[in-house]
């Protein structure tokens, strides 16, 4: 589909419109709905913006315009290609579903001998998504700057140079003329970069301390809600020390008051930090890193870990990093405030004195720690005991709430409120967000479009008493339709059902789901049609 070639065969001129396309645009078998050229004149090439774009021409009852990256496109690692492409210069104002089929043929020519050049062509479905068509690597630049064999002198000369686009735009009856092609071409393009970069995600200490659920954050896409964590694309032979140098760019931090955590997936399904990548490795590329201390996961997450102190001694020898959480019992949140070194010989218990202090507490106010062991397993901690003892390591994570007494929690628990970290785990676990909207009318003020966080485990019934509750209709006065997946489409009434769970309602939907509502004049009865209002 795509093809390069330098002119050095039969001496063709680009100004020559007629004789260039018919060598260098194959006749596809389409009509042709407009045939234009458009040649752009660049002076002093070394003095150019990384980007820059040509004045837009019109073709096709389109505008379009040259995009020029002359030391290469950001996307590759090096500098020394010259990428090129076409672009839809008003995709932005155009509707969402516009698209037009195109050939073209980008060269950049000798402004003194139009016979010698560089050309390459393709044939592409321009849309919003994807408005622009080209080459990455349409050229080493060596090659435009010195005389190739078959040549008298060099594309660029004098740092001068034309760019010249030939773009034949063709009938589309059908409107969906190489429709096929496109996700196949965006599959491949995906699948180049794939093999160049990869995404590094950070946690710190701030998305730490708004994160309320398992581990440091939520990583899966089965999980919900997501963390919303500072990412970065970034080449996998990029240095340790450059990736460190544009992390501390980016939050602002000195570059030597920061470490890097790996976090890798362990065998009881928690992600947590492992080990800081080591200092004295500057050179460490980010791909040797993932291979070498993430290897189970495909991409790179890492911990930020802010250093207060002397940076000759961190971490500190014998110390390992813990990670802490509050059961607010009155707001029932589960939230980070931070992390902490402890000796691992030293005991549990001595790590009251240190969340009193860090949450400015009274001295001595009585706590209860608890330990993430894995999804689905929260245990109390033994005071007694040293960190090694019970089998606690770096990265691990620590959940503390204060102490109360029996009668106390008995009065939490008869306002159905979590009294232990326990069960408000179970019910994080299994927390989802449902999108409720009216069935058979447009959102307003008396049917409005509404959100409700519920656990999987809740029942039909719940489900309808806190529906009722926002749109404070009578519960009974409700009836549900579930929607498909793909286009959130009506699929299937639902039947009132005792024992049917939010779970059951989903199926295998896990990322966004829509139930539509109807209110009705009478109570619904099992099995009778009631009329909606």
């Amino acid at each position: 589909m795509d093809s390069i070639t330098e002119g050095i065969d039969a001496a063709v001129s680009v100004y020559d419109h007629e004789d260039f396309a018919a060598k260098h645009l194959p006749n596809l078998g389409h009509d042709v709905k407009d045939f234009q050229v458009y040649t752009w004149r660049l002076i002093n090439w070394d003095e150019l913006d990384k980007k820059t774009t040509s004045p837009e021409f019109d073709c096709g009852g389109h505008k379009w315009r040259i995009l020029l990256f002359p030391f290469g496109n950001p996307s590759l690692s090096s500098s020394n290609v010259v990428s090129v492409y076409l672009d839809h210069a008003e995709h932005e104002e155009s509707p969402k579903d516009w698209h037009t089929c195109a050939q073209l043929a980008l060269v950049i020519s000798n402004i003194h001998d139009p016979t010698i050049y560089t050309v390459a062509h393709a044939h592409h479905r321009f849309s919003a998504e994807a408005s622009d068509w080209g080459f990455t690597r349409f050229s080493e630049l060596r090659k435009l700057f010195n005389i190739q064999t078959g040549h008298s002198r060099p594309i660029i000369e004098d740092k001068s140079v034309d760019v010249t686009v030939y773009v034949r735009v063709l009938e589309d009856p059908t409107g969906v003329l190489w429709f096929e092609e496109r996700p196949q071409l965006q599959a491949k393009r995906e699948s180049a970069e794939e093999s160049l970069f990869l995404t590094a995600r950070v946690i710190t200490d701030d998305t730490f301390a708004s994160h309320e659920g398992f581990d440091l954050a939520t990583l899966d896409e089965k999980n919900w809600p997501q963390s919303d964590l500072p990412t970065f694309r970034v080449s996998k032979q990029l240095t340790y020390s450059g990736l460190k140098s544009q992390v501390a760019t980016y939050f602002v931090l000195p570059v030597d008051k920061i470490r890097l955590w790996v976090l890798v997936n362990r065998q009881n399904k928690t992600v947590r930090p492992d080990a800081p990548i080591p200092e004295d490795c500057p050179s460490l590329t980010v791909e040797m890193i993932c291979n070498n201390m993430a290897a189970t996961r495909k991409d790179l997450c890492l911990y930020l870990d802010v250093i207060t102190g002397p940076c000759n001694l961190y971490p500190p020898p014998g110390h390992i990093i813990l990670f802490l959480k509050h059961f607010d019992m009155s707001k029932q949140t589960l939230l980070g405030v931070g992390k902490v070194y402890v000796s691992r010989d030293s005991k549990v218990e001595e790590l009251h004195p240190i969340i009193n202090g860090h949450m400015r507490w009274t001295p001595g106010v009585p706590l209860s720690l608890y330990e993430e062991v894995k999804p689905g397993m929260i245990e109390l901690m033994k005071p007694k005991l040293t960190f090694a003892q019970s089998d606690i390591q770096d990265g691990d994570v620590i959940c503390f709430r204060v102490e109360l007494a029996s009668q106390e929690l008995h009065d939490f628990e008869l306002q159905g409120l979590y009294s232990n970290p326990i069960h408000f785990y179970g019910f994080l676990q299994n927390r989802v967000m449902i999108f409720f909207r009216p069935k058979h009318k447009k959102p307003n003020s008396n049917h409005p479009e509404f959100k409700l966080v519920l656990s999987k485990k809740h029942k039909y019934d719940t489900m309808c008493q806190r529906a009722g509750e926002y749109l404070r209709h009578d519960p009974m006065k409700l009836r549900f339709t579930t929607t498909h997946m793909a286009n959130e489409a009506p699929k299937a009434m639902l039947q009132q059902s005792l024992n049917q769970s939010i779970e059951d309602i989903m199926g295998s939907s896990y990322r966004r789901t829509v139930i539509l509502y109807e209110k009705l004049d009478h109570r619904r009865h099992h099995g009778a049609r009631l009329t909606p209002r």
